[in-house]
């Protein structure tokens, strides 16, 4: 199976990811300012942190996403590296105001599969300006309680 690369996905560089680049703050509708139509424009010196350490689901080998998941395609960014209350869990993200409803189906199918918890995002947006992202979760009932139970942030830290 070859390499996966970002090709032209830059999912995580439109600010859909709540991250610093070089002392700018990224979130949601709000890009790095080094993201372009052609991909990163500090490729080559981009930093450590988060760019070069950051590896979504779909690039990360092995990788249990089809092809037809990657960010750009698939309407969310999703990891599988995060905790919650020190378990593992799935994480997405949307590229956009929420995850499309098939990819979300894909993602809790996943769940149901893997008996790994599902934490996703929704963008919550008034008059057309970002206002908070809302968690929401899919696994056993305690779980999500839990999730819901979690207030409000300003974006999922990368």
């Amino acid at each position: 199976m070859p390499i996966r690369q970002c090709e032209t996905c830059t999912a995580c560089c439109e600010g859909w990811i709540n991250a610093k680049v070089k002392g700018k703050k990224l979130r949601p509708y709000k890009a790095c300012k080094h993201c372009t139509s052609k991909g990163c424009g500090i490729y080559l010196s981009r930093p450590a942190r988060p760019c070069r350490s950051f590896k979504c689901g779909w690039l990360k080998q092995p990788s249990p996403l089809p092809d037809h998941m990657r960010p750009n395609e698939c309407g969310a960014i999703i990891v599988f590296d995060r905790k919650w209350a020190r378990a593992q869990v799935t994480y997405a993200m949307p590229t956009g105001e929420r995850i499309p409803d098939e990819t979300l189906a894909w993602l809790m199918a996943y769940s149901r599969k893997t008996k790994i918890p599902l934490i996703w995002s929704e963008n919550i947006v008034e008059n057309g300006r970002y206002i908070h992202t809302k968690r929401a979760g899919y696994g056993p009932p305690s779980f999500i309680l839990s999730v819901q139970n979690t207030p409000k942030d300003k974006g999922a830290s990368m």
